[in-house]
């Protein structure tokens, strides 16, 4: 759950001041503007996206992953190592938070894919997250920011832009409960 929230402010940052309001820049603009580039919503990556939030509330394990890198690291708030490093701990990880959430659902989502005049590719979600925690009952609404960044078609890296630690509290609730 934690991989899906957190893609959405690079884009606005990138891409909120200084852009032309023109349908294309000229080459020598896009040469010029190595960040610039063109942004969408229905793209492919933006819809893998969304099939990953879809399989993450449904709780889909058997969702294959097809689109994540075996190197994929992914970075919380405040951490400048990655806190998950490869494909098989990035399922664990989706796997571990299907346990954790009753109703997830956004009130609010937005998905956008970048792609960069430098050649870099990003997508990123903003969005305002609705889910019950079924170890502590507390109910949550949060608002959540991710950025993913595609190399060869396959997501190298997350990058989370949100306050863990509703999510932290209730895996500890969850460990808790394991241990009675």
């Amino acid at each position: 759950m934690k991989k899906i929230f957190m893609i959405m402010a690079v884009a606005t940052a990138l891409f909120s001041c200084g852009q032309k309001q023109e349908a294309a820049a000229t080459s020598t603009e896009a040469s010029a503007d190595s960040l610039g580039g063109t942004m969408s919503s229905t793209d492919e990556k933006s819809q893998i996206i969304q099939n990953q939030i879809k399989a993450a509330f449904a709780n889909d394990t058997t969702y294959k992953w097809d689109e994540i890198a075996d190197n994929i690291a992914v970075y919380y708030p405040g951490d400048t190592i990655p806190d998950i490093k490869g494909k098989k701990a990035y399922m664990a990880d989706f796997t571990s938070n299907g346990q954790l959430w009753d109703n997830p659902r956004f009130s609010f989502l937005r998905v956008m894919t970048l792609k960069m005049n430098n050649g870099e590719t990003w997508t990123n979600l903003w969005g305002t997250w609705h889910v019950k925690g079924k170890f502590t009952g507390k109910e949550l609404v949060m608002n959540v920011h991710q950025a993913i960044k595609w190399e060869n078609d396959k997501v190298t890296q997350e990058v989370h832009f949100y306050d863990t630690k509703a999510i932290v509290d209730e895996f500890a609730a969850m460990k808790a409960a394991a241990k009675k």
